[in-house]
């Protein structure tokens, strides 16, 4: 990821992208958002770094492995976060359970 994104803005973007991918999921129960969003984002970046002064045929490798690299950490960050929801979540219910008061 460029090192001049500001993360705010990044977030409020990708936000923007997700709240769509959710309308379109709740007419789409097939999973292909998903995989749509993936090719999007695929088909996005070819153009984007089409827009640079790089030979695309020649840097390709170098290009994909930067992309790649990005999207792995942004992957991993996202995972972890997701299961520590996950296991907070499944703490509270637990701990709700515990609390039921029977009249």
């Amino acid at each position: 990821m460029s090192k001049n994104i500001d993360m705010d803005t990044l977030y409020k973007t990708a936000d923007k992208f997700i709240d769509l991918a959710n309308i379109l999921a709740q007419e789409d129960k097939s999973g292909t958002v998903g995989s749509a969003f993936r090719f999007a984002a695929a088909r996005y970046s070819a153009f984007e770094l089409s827009l640079s002064n790089r030979d695309l045929a020649k840097e390709k490798e170098e290009l994909k492995e930067e992309l790649l690299k990005d999207y792995a950490l942004m992957l991993d960050e996202n995972l972890d976060v997701y299961i520590r929801h996950l296991r907070e979540k499944a703490q509270q219910e637990k701990s709700q359970s515990k609390l039921k008061v029977f009249s």
